[in-house]
């Protein structure tokens, strides 16, 4: 009896270590963005819902051939009796297609900027004169897109 019972033993016991094994490989998956490692068991629930195997691919838009990089570098000043105005602009393109290099208001101009599509990367503010007069301005930094013929 007992070489009958110690060989179905072994081969149960083998079977519920290979069972366990298989229950503990994981799945690389792409998940909302994330790679995580999940069960088995559990790939087929995560690829209903639109993850995918393997490694996240990280996708770049297309290149847009009408349109270049473009960096704006704007200082506004407080000047008396005309508010906060635009007193110096550095661009990468030709900047008065967009606003005129006038001293402007420093406010429409970021806002029109703005509605054009930069985005404000940096802002910065100081005193302007080494003799430590109250002279203030404020530097913007912005990246965005122009049409390639500006």
């Amino acid at each position: 009896m007992y070489k009958i019972m110690l060989p179905i033993i072994l081969l149960a016991l083998s079977s519920v270590s290979l069972n366990a094994v298989s229950a503990n490989t994981k799945q690389e998956i792409c998940h909302k963005g994330d790679e995580i490692s999940v069960a088995q068991s559990a790939v087929s629930a995560h690829m209903n819902h639109g993850d995918t195997l393997g490694a996240c691919v990280e996708t770049s838009p297309e290149p847009d051939p009408d349109t270049m990089a473009a960096v704006v570098m704007m200082r506004c000043e407080a000047i008396a009796g005309q508010g906060v105005k635009v007193v110096s602009v550095s661009a990468s393109f030709d900047f008065a297609s967009i606003q005129p290099v006038e001293p402007v208001d420093c406010a429409v101009t970021l806002a029109n900027l703005l509605d054009a599509g930069f985005n404000l990367r940096s802002v910065t503010s100081g005193n302007a004169e080494a003799d430590n007069s109250l002279h203030l301005y404020t530097d913007y930094l912005l990246i965005g897109k122009v049409p390639v013929d500006s």
